[in-house]
């Protein structure tokens, strides 16, 4: 008798340490979806300032491979920031943003070589060294209240209102993201489009006052574009303002991406989605 109470008391000893373990582990699950808070729909708490609008892309600054060094990979990559992207940001409404595309240093001489091949940049277009952009960024935004780091890859668009939008929005004043979760993803090879609704996606805006990141100040996403609204206060955009491009030189995007349901094939709707784009 006196074993088998002993091992009763093991028993409920062994499950009581497990619910524990469970307990710890929902709590901490609960801890991260609560830390980013969504402002949406909060009564707006809006101190007014000047805004400095700042577009930043990793050209190949993602080390997802070694074949972004190369000047086929450099070459053929530009060649689609120039058909799409660069169209994309000519055609905002509101052209006073910066937009910086940041490449890794020693790929300056073959970026200058290629660049070199196509029309000169529009003066608020740049590409510039990994090692120089902070120094960019703070030179830029010095005499402003507040700095919108707006997240583009380098071959996706955003819709030719979005800067405005952005300079309209009266933001929270804890807000530290804006977060576009409606969009579109586009073949431009098989000319197919759809659209590409997303939870946290990589069309972002980050919200700093200048002075915090002047002084340092710098949002940590471990995990990247995913947890931007599990980790930062945040708020919503539910206008369609991206477009994920798919092309022959895509490390990440296909058009199997895309929900069946979604896929658009009127093509007079299509282009004049495209139109609203670039």
């Amino acid at each position: 008798m006196i074993k088998k109470n002993k091992a009763v008391n093991k028993t409920s000893k062994i499950i009581k340490i497990n619910k524990n373990h469970e307990n710890k582990k929902v709590a901490q699950k609960t801890k991260l979806n609560l830390i980013g808070k969504n402002n949406t729909n909060m009564p707006k708490k809006y101190i007014p300032g000047k805004k400095m609008v700042i577009i930043w892309s990793e050209f190949n600054t993602m080390p997802f491979s070694n074949k972004r060094f190369s000047e086929s990979w450099i070459e053929n990559r530009i060649n689609v920031f120039m058909k799409f992207t660069l169209n994309s940001l000519k055609s905002q409404t509101n052209q006073n943003y910066l937009a910086l595309i940041k490449y890794e240093d020693k790929s300056k001489d073959i970026i200058t070589k290629i660049l070199s091949k196509y029309p000169k940049l529009p003066n608020n277009v740049t590409f510039i060294a990994k090692s120089k952009y902070e120094k960019k960024v703070i030179e830029k935004a010095k005499g402003f209240d507040y700095l919108y780091l707006v997240r583009l890859d380098s071959d996706d668009m955003y819709h030719k209102s979005f800067i405005q939008q952005l300079f309209d929005y009266k933001h929270h004043i804890s807000t530290e993201a804006i977060i576009n979760q409606n969009g579109y993803i586009y073949d431009s090879i098989k000319k197919q489009i759809a659209k590409f609704p997303q939870i946290s996606p990589n069309y972002y805006t980050l919200i700093y006052k200048v002075d915090d990141y002047i002084s340092g100040k710098r949002y940590k996403i471990p995990g990247g574009h995913p947890n931007v609204i599990k980790l930062l206060n945040h708020e919503i955009l539910k206008k369609p303002n991206y477009i994920r491009l798919v092309h022959s030189t895509n490390d990440s995007s296909t058009f199997r991406l895309a929900n069946r349901k979604y896929i658009i094939s009127d093509k007079n709707r299509m282009n004049k989605i495209l139109n609203d784009f670039m």
